[in-house]
């Protein structure tokens, strides 16, 4: 039986468990970019003739600026601290071999569990000087009114903390699960030969989960391009006016249903798209996230056993 016969049952099994998810992949990301696509040229109150010059105009839209500097004020600060600490945490959890350290595991998970809506509110009681469990100290500093730490000019800095303490969590669990699948030889050879824990973490670990870090580093920056709950709850539930379009993800929302500008939404969106798909096609081509090892290892010998022909020829 020839190789590809015996490889047909096999392939029609990879399709039949790759289906469902090909199914929901092509409802709800190929036909929405599709769709976009076409509404890009579509008519709109500040597009009347239509055509693709609708990207001209919401580049020169007056709120593109403003949203911009927020989301990379907002990233400058949260991508760095997210990567920094994340790491630092877990290679801490990888230390500690404490009978304990499954119940330090359950208390970071737990915040994970607070969506974004609720993580407003809880924030929202946490820093209202009137409500606050720490309004002692906040009286102590000289705050006393909500106006002094609801402004847009600190709306930056909470915003942070908000995503900050939401998804730090489930990240320290990732990567410690990424520690784990460190080989135990390598560790000890490296204790024999002398290392200590922070050169053990430093020139051993941390260049063995590298790609896992620059996975977390496209998907936490994916993510906070893409902010839109926190401020839209804080513009509409909690101060009016406060994030009035501060995001890109909020100027998107309010070009098409506040302004009836679909076409502009959707070049907006389609703009959002490339650094997004630029930081995937980092994490498939750049970090071997998604190559099988032993096909990776057999690939390098094939190709050093073509390089020794090559020399012989």
């Amino acid at each position: 039986m020839s190789p590809g016969r015996r490889n047909k049952p096999k392939n029609l099994l990879m399709i039949l468990m790759l289906s469902p998810y090909l199914l929901l992949l092509f409802l709800f990301g190929v036909l929405p970019l599709i769709m976009a696509i076409i509404n890009v040229p579509s008519k709109s109150p500040s597009n009347p003739n239509g055509g693709w010059h609708v990207f001209k105009i919401v580049l020169h839209d007056f709120r593109l600026v403003p949203a911009m500097w927020h989301v990379l004020g907002f990233m400058a600060l949260f991508v760095p601290l997210m990567i920094l600490f994340v790491v630092a945490m877990s290679m801490m959890l990888d230390v500690n071999s404490a009978p304990w350290k499954k119940w330090v595991r359950l208390a970071y998970i737990v915040p994970a569990c607070v969506s974004g809506s609720v993580a407003v509110l809880l924030w929202y009681v946490l820093l209202e000087p009137t409500l606050s469990p720490f309004k002692g100290v906040m009286h102590w500093f000289g705050i006393t009114q909500a106006t002094q730490i609801w402004k847009t000019s600190n709306l930056t800095y909470i915003l942070v903390f908000m995503a900050f303490f939401a998804l730090a969590g489930q990240w320290i669990l990732i990567q410690f699960g990424s520690l784990q699948s460190i080989s135990t030889e390598i560790l000890e050879a490296a204790r024999v030969d002398g290392c200590s824990q922070f050169q053990l973490a430093t020139r051993i670990k941390l260049p063995l989960i590298r790609k896992y870090v620059i996975y977390m580093g496209v998907l936490v920056f994916a993510g906070g391009l893409q902010i839109f709950v926190e401020p839209q709850l804080l513009n509409s539930s909690v101060y009016h006016g406060i994030a009035q379009q501060w995001s890109f993800d909020q100027l998107s929302y309010s070009l098409a249903f506040d302004n009836g500008n679909f076409g502009e939404a959707s070049a907006l969106s389609l703009m959002l798209l490339v650094p997004s798909l630029i930081g995937a096609l980092i994490v498939i081509f750049k970090t071997d996230m998604f190559e099988d090892v032993t096909l990776k290892s057999s690939k390098k010998i094939k190709k050093e056993a073509l390089e020794r022909e090559a020399v012989k020829a």
